[in-house]
């Protein structure tokens, strides 16, 4: 059952709505994510969109910090150098983080511990697909898809050379980072060049924390470079990138001292082709190459275990215009290849050769005022793990959806899909002690395909200033893959499993399935309080709840509590704006096998910033964020550290972005 607060909330959506008079066109941000370029209002499918401003002010140093405040997500922290997007209680291998509709092939789904090396400060926009759209990018994007989107392979030729420089300040780590981007052209020739430096301290919490008042070994030292061109003409553009990332970061000690000193280097290729057959809107090809390893240093400096992943991927995507019953479409094939291994003391998963092969369809149909979407996804996955037989699997996807174009912008939709996930690599075959989670995990070489039936409810209208969001979801999963505590314990000294811990050891996990569902809601409404010629008031109230259950009894663990709050924003002639974001989390005591709870907590933000438009060219944003401003001791219940690493202390941001 929902809690009372969401009943609450949905009252006050829907007597709002019923009051409104005057109605106003809905913004229309377009979805790039999507095939068929749509606006923001024309999906059925729950959506959150991060640009312009709103994006420089919620960067983080991570995906998962930056996309926290979203309808929905919340961010896994390992340390300030570490932040997994976490997206109605599921995360690793269920949320797919791309890089420009491409996986960004590293190795942060192996443990909770690494990094993932999508870097989102030059995003120009980022994305959060949910429910049926996922597909379009695989079979394991059952919570969602986070896909970044930058300029790195140009899509334009900029009238006149673009430089941006950004700098920024966080004084709860003493953190420091520069960035610079210049992008120009000749002709039909564009390029992008892009680079950043960014370090920092271990990071402050606040007295109730622990007793020195710093998580230790937390700081970090990491740069990056970009150089990207493409050829763009009226035929359509080809067009290439390379990135270089350099990322030493430390993690918070439980029993030993550890650093990952991480480095990437990424090709990508992009070509598109507008109307090159008759009834053919576009043709588009991606591909990328990604060269990445990383060493974890015992004690910072001795190297423990060395993981070394080559992974490439490519995809192909028709457009269609109207053919028979179907007024619009997208076909497609992906293909993906991943070498992997990992040598040294911590090395529980043998080496491994992933491939996978999938073809998928999206399909539009409009009648009267109603859009209907169906897609289908069918994909092969074979993996080749040293010292075992291949193991396959082929997932199978499909989605129906229908949005209801109530008025002119009020939207009813509603979604159902069907998603399967093959099993990955460290599910199948992990066998040994993992110190990140300090586990000894067991994988299955026999797990089959996990399944899951989803059904998706959503409202979305706009009367008179007043913006109103809803989502119900319900996720039904068969043969949900988890690791399941046994009871035995490894004997680090033995190096032997046993039914009792006798000396130094860790509890082993082993990788079961079970039945499971999740479900719950997100909700939002933005009102208007105060507006003057030049001047306005804005507050939002919002909330979102997940509750994640198996059929045999028992919760899972790791998920997200009940969240609710209000927002404050203030804009005074579109060049001052100043921001009060106060956040309630109850505690979360509804949690899994051995897990321990987390308290509650009250979580105030605020911001202040100014754009100066120095000339009809060039333009600079100030700003200045205050996190935790009271200070609160905040363990995230999806963090796998929450009792040994909470939460940043009271801080400031100032940064500055400058753009000619």
């Amino acid at each position: 059952m929902f809690p009372q607060s969401y009943f609450s909330l949905l009252l006050l959506i829907v007597c709002c709505s019923a009051n409104a008079a005057q109605i106003v066109t809905l913004e229309q941000i377009v979805i790039t994510s999507t095939p068929f370029q749509k606006k923001e209002a024309e999906t059925a499918q729950p959506i959150n969109i991060l640009t312009g401003k709103d994006l420089a002010l919620k960067q983080g140093t991570t995906i998962g910090d930056t996309l926290k405040q979203e309808l929905g997500i919340h961010s896994s922290s390992f340390g300030s150098s570490v932040g997994q997007p976490v997206i109605r209680g599921q995360f690793g291998a269920r949320v797919q983080v791309l890089q420009n509709g491409i996986s960004s092939l590293d190795v942060s789904g192996v443990s909770p511990d690494h990094a993932n090396s999508t870097e989102g400060l030059f995003a120009e926009q980022i994305e959060v697909l949910r429910g049926p759209a996922s597909l379009l990018y695989g079979s394991g994007a059952i919570g969602g898809v986070v896909n970044v989107i930058d300029n790195r392979i140009p899509l334009y030729v900029p009238e006149s050379p673009i430089y941006s420089f950004e700098q920024r300040y966080n004084s709860v780590s003493d953190g420091w980072s520069s960035a610079l981007k210049h992008e120009g052209g000749i002709d039909k020739l564009a390029w992008h060049i892009d680079g950043f430096i960014r370090e920092s301290q271990s990071y402050d919490v606040p007295n109730g924390g622990n007793e020195s008042g710093v998580i230790d070994n937390t700081d970090a030292q990491s740069w990056s470079g970009t150089f990207g061109s493409s050829w763009i003409d009226d035929w359509g553009m080809i067009g290439f990138s390379i990135n270089h990332l350099d990322n030493n970061y430390g993690v918070p000690p439980v029993d030993e001292l550890v650093r990952i000193d991480l480095q990437q280097t990424r090709y990508d290729l992009k070509a598109e082709f507008y109307e090159p057959f008759a009834k053919v809107e576009s043709l588009k090809f991606r591909f990328a190459y990604n060269d990445y390893q990383h060493a974890e240093l015992e004690g910072g400096v001795t190297v423990g275990t060395e993981f070394d992943n080559k992974g490439l991927e490519g995809r192909v995507e028709l457009v269609h215009r109207k053919l028979g019953l179907v007024d619009h479409g997208a076909i497609g094939l992906q293909a993906q290849q991943k070498d992997f291994s990992a040598t040294g003391e911590e090395a529980f998963v043998p080496p491994s050769t992933l491939q996978s092969y999938a073809i998928f369809a999206v399909e539009d149909i409009h009648v009267g005022d109603i859009t209907y979407e169906a897609g289908l996804r069918i994909e092969h996955q074979q993996i080749d793990a040293k010292g075992f037989n291949s193991t396959k699997h082929t997932p199978v996807n499909a989605s129906l959806s229908a949005l209801w174009h109530a008025r002119d912008d009020m939207f009813l939709s509603l979604a159902l899909s069907r998603a399967q996930r093959a099993p990955d690599i460290q599910e199948l075959f992990s066998n040994g002690a993992h110190f990140a989670t300090q586990s000894y995990e067991l994988g299955d070489k026999e797990l089959k395909v996990e399944t899951s039936y989803n059904l998706e409810l959503g409202f979305k209208a706009k009367f008179n200033g007043l913006s109103t969001e809803l989502n119900l979801f319900h996720n039904w999963s068969k043969d949900y893959i988890l690791q399941q505590r046994t009871g035995q314990s490894f004997n680090l000294d033995t190096e032997q499993i046993n039914t009792a811990c006798i000396g130094d050891c860790l509890p082993v996990y082993q990788a079961v399935q079970q039945d499971a569902r999740f479900y719950g809601f997100e909700s939002q409404v933005s009102f208007p309080l105060w507006d003057s010629k030049n001047a306005k008031l804005e507050g939002q109230l919002f909330a979102d709840y997940v509750r994640g259950q198996l059929d045999a009894g028992g919760d899972l663990p790791r998920l997200p509590p009940l969240r609710y709050g209000v927002q404050l924003d203030y804009t005074r002639d579109n060049d001052f704006a100043a921001g009060l974001r106060l956040t309630r989390a109850e505690k979360q005591d509804r949690i899994g096998d051995n897990e321990t709870p987390t308290q509650g907590y009250l979580l105030l933000d605020a911001n202040i910033n100014y754009n100066w438009q120095i000339s009809s060219s060039s333009q600079a944003l100030f700003f200045v964020k205050g996190t935790n401003l009271l200070n609160e001791t905040i363990r995230s219940s999806t963090s796998f550290l929450k009792d040994h690493a909470p939460e940043p202390a009271r801080g400031a941001e100032l940064g500055v972005k400058i753009t000619f």
